[in-house]
């Protein structure tokens, strides 16, 4: 039976219409007085900024009394526990030697806040998060070698404590939920480990760029690994970074191929969804600025008993990635353990 759901969704052009009462349909903005985007390039521009703040930022700025450097302070006004813990997020683009630290500071010239360098030089645009222990410090300084241009912006947000249950067998949950669902690092084992017929392994932690313009293997990655047995099911995940939603990384096993890299994408609301455009291209492009994770899994029946090959292809139209933390999960015959046999 095919059923049919029609909804009028009012355009960008509408809002005011619908703020009003005038629109056909309403539209709710969701108010985020504890929320900041701060834009650095329009920062640049303007000096200092003290409009338009949450009223727990007193000001930004750009200080450029540090010769070589360039640094820009948020100088924080403490309202009540609004501002006691912030998440920091900084996007930037990750070139060689122009990383970029956070420091947090007291007017007497306490440094309780140093972190970074952020970033390994990849070359692409990333971001990273931090947690920020704001009641101690009275501004923080991002600050990064250079004019400061690969510094595009800072997502500010006031935190609050939320009690969550987890196993005791189990490792803790992230110390931070972060707003559009952006997944924590990997923290990679260099041990494998077993459980219920599962068994989980490394296969290479560090990062490996795919890129089809520059690298000589055409923007793919292929790795190796050697199994007793084959296993009923396997699943192999990945941290990656520059992502394109609509034209994922392609995986091959034994030189079958599986098909696209599934990437869990967060809310569409999060500032590091980065378009592009070129005259007479139709429609945008989107890279995702940070690290997320992606998994692929794999039939029992493509592997093998010894060495297995698999591969991921990068196209043309997806522009660069990065891929790290590749970890394999296999799983074989266990005590917990069922299925049926169907005639």
């Amino acid at each position: 039976m095919l059923r049919t759901v029609f909804r009028n969704f009012l355009a960008l052009a509408c809002l005011a219409a619908a703020a009003t009462g005038a629109g056909a349909q309403d539209l709710q903005i969701q108010p985020t007085p504890f929320t900041a985007w701060l834009d650095f390039h329009a920062l640049t521009r303007l000096g200092v900024a003290s409009k338009g703040l949450p009223i727990w930022i007193e000001s930004v700025q750009r200080v450029t009394s540090v010769p070589g450097k360039t640094i820009f302070r948020i100088r924080f006004r403490h309202v009540g526990g609004l501002d006691e813990q912030l998440q920091l997020r900084i996007f930037f683009r990750d070139l060689p030697n122009a990383q970029p630290n956070v420091t947090g500071w007291t007017e007497t010239g306490l440094q309780p806040l140093v972190a970074g360098p952020f970033g390994s030089g990849l070359g692409l645009d990333t971001s990273e998060t931090l947690l920020v222990p704001a009641a101690e410090l009275d501004y923080l300084d991002v600050e990064l070698p250079g004019d400061g241009r690969n510094l595009r912006g800072a997502f500010l947000s006031s935190l609050r404590r939320q009690t969550v249950w987890h196993s005791f067998d189990f490792a803790a949950p992230a110390p931070l939920a972060d707003p559009f669902g952006v997944p924590a690092p990997v923290a990679v084992s260099e041990t494998d480990k077993y459980l219920f017929g599962r068994v989980r392994a490394t296969i290479d932690a560090e990062p490996l760029k795919l890129d089809p313009v520059s690298t000589p293997d055409g923007g793919s990655a292929s790795y190796e690994f050697n199994l007793a047995t084959a296993p009923l099911l396997a699943s192999l995940t990945f941290e990656v970074l520059g992502a394109n939603p609509v034209a994922p990384i392609q995986t091959y096993v034994n030189g079958q191929p599986i098909g696209a890299l599934n990437v869990d994408f967060p809310d569409l609301a999060d500032p590091a969804y980065r378009g592009s455009t070129r005259p007479l291209q139709k429609g945008m492009d989107f890279r995702y600025e940070g690290w997320l994770r992606g998994k692929m899994i794999i039939p029992g029946s493509a592997l093998r008993g010894g060495v297995n090959t698999f591969v991921l292809q990068i196209g043309d139209s997806s522009g660069p990635a990065v891929v790290r933390a590749v970890e394999i999960e296999l799983k074989y015959p266990s005590n917990v353990f069922d299925y049926e046999t169907h005639p």
